[in-house]
């Protein structure tokens, strides 16, 4: 399929550049690899070839499942191709593409030498947009808390798992900025190869049915895997620690917390 998809552009004129990422790049792919493709287009026929990108396709494949997707900053469209394999193709204009790919490339095609001594550096937060997120994280744990117990109080169950699951993904992007302030917290995409087995194994716990003394031991077990790391990361990097909100919700959920403990029990 690369090789179709490099020949796919090579007759395209629309086409400048075009290279694979990923594990095709790198050597390290396995049977459930996916293909990471890029497209450098003519500044003056981008909008065309973005309108036209279905016929571009089924020139060299048969997706099954074509969707554009700009959630990274750049366009990229989403395949699926009738064998089942699976894959992303990003795009940009000749005069402005070093964003929409971080790391190792193969070269496919290059009509102007345009990728000729490219290399594309890995795009994470600044400092200050990784500042932001963490006290986030930081604050909005107990809101989380002070929601789901709303919830639980109403015999809500449902409502108040969605809140368990919002915290328990606030703690497991805490943990990967604690791992790697560098890079974006993406919650639990490869969480195996960035948090040890120890920490996972403590989050395994936070899993429970809808059970009321489930739910409830679940909301204890991330309390205590937040309150081991939320107060050092924010005295780390000078963020100043939610103290007065996490004394009001304990204490206003006091008897609720306690009352799924003695159900536990």
């Amino acid at each position: 399929m690369i090789k179709k998809f490099a020949a796919a552009c090579a007759e395209d004129d629309r086409v400048v550049s075009a290279f694979v990422g990923g594990s095709f790049a790198t050597g390290t792919t396995d049977e459930r690899s996916d293909l990471d493709l890029y497209a450098v287009i003519r500044a003056d026929a981008y909008d065309h070839f973005l309108e036209q990108h279905r016929a571009f396709f089924e020139r060299w494949a048969d997706p099954v499942f074509l969707e554009p997707f700009d959630g990274f900053g750049f366009d990229m469209l989403i395949f699926i191709l009738d064998g089942g394999l699976e894959g992303e193709l990003a795009i940009a204009k000749d005069d402005n593409f070093l964003h929409i790919h971080g790391g190792p490339y193969r070269a496919l095609i290059d009509r102007s030498g345009l990728l000729e001594g490219v290399e594309f550096p890995w795009h994470g937060p600044t400092h200050d947009e990784q500042l932001r997120v963490l006290t986030r994280h930081i604050n909005w744990f107990w809101r989380d808390l002070s929601l789901l117990s709303t919830a639980m109080a109403r015999g809500q169950r449902w409502t108040a798992y969605g809140y368990l699951e919002s915290m328990r993904r606030r703690c497991i992007n805490l943990i990967r900025i604690d791992r790697d302030f560098g890079s974006w917290p993406d919650g639990y995409e490869k969480l195996e190869s960035v948090v040890g087995d120890e920490d996972l194994a403590h989050l395994a716990r936070s899993f429970s049915s809808l059970d009321e003394a489930a739910i409830l031991n679940s909301v204890k077990v991330l309390i205590s895997f937040y309150r081991e790391i939320a107060p050092r990361l924010a005295l780390q990097h000078g963020i100043e620690y939610p103290k007065p909100v996490e004394e009001v919700v304990l204490k206003r959920e006091a008897h609720l917390l306690t009352e799924g403990r003695e159900q536990s029990g």
